[in-house]
């Protein structure tokens, strides 16, 4: 009986690392330009018993939080703010009148804009803390990239610059034709 005892209490304080939960970052688009927005969604898998938490999110330089949402079924929440430009600290969300959470969800939806050209990785730090209500959650963390080209010059910008030159050359041969006839 005391064996029983103990293993339920092991259980109990060790409740949150025996979870095989998952945090992933999920791109709506994993291909953007330059000056371009874009989301990515914050999703938690496999989740027994999901009370609230604390995201820090990690990026390249490259990339730009433009705003946070969040699942409504979290009662309090809190954006963050930028800790740097690699940083974007505090993304904080609870269920204070909800029961836990279990199973798949987005906690939260994440809007970016792409500033410079490259690849770019997002990811979940460290720093990041879940809980249940039985203690803290150590989940697995999946990171995500993002490739962000230059933005290419449109088609119609290619004919106007071609018509402006052939005005020009033409303008410029009339100029010719007339300075010759007046000599």
């Amino acid at each position: 009986m005391k064996n029983f005892r103990f293993a339920t209490v092991l259980v109990l304080l060790f409740w949150g690392s025996v979870q095989a939960a998952t945090v992933s970052i999920i791109p709506g688009s994993t291909y953007v330009n330059t000056g371009e927005q874009f989301s990515v969604d914050i999703v938690g898998s496999e989740f027994l018993d999901l009370r609230g938490g604390v995201i820090d999110l990690g990026m390249d330089g490259g990339l730009q939080v433009q705003s946070v949402t969040f699942n409504p079924y979290w009662d309090l929440v809190d954006t963050g703010f930028v800790q740097s430009s690699e940083v974007w600290s505090d993304i904080k969300f609870d269920t204070f009148f909800n029961p836990p959470v279990s199973g798949d969800f987005t906690i939260a939806t994440v809007v970016f804009e792409a500033l410079f050209p490259g690849s770019s990785t997002l990811s979940i730090l460290g720093s990041s803390e879940f809980y249940s209500p039985f203690g803290a959650i150590a989940p697995d963390m999946l990171a995500s990239q993002v490739s962000i080209s230059a933005v290419p010059l449109p088609p119609a910008a290619w004919l106007f610059m071609v018509g402006l030159g052939w005005m020009f050359r033409l303008s410029k041969s009339s100029l010719t034709r007339s300075a010759k006839t007046t000599v």
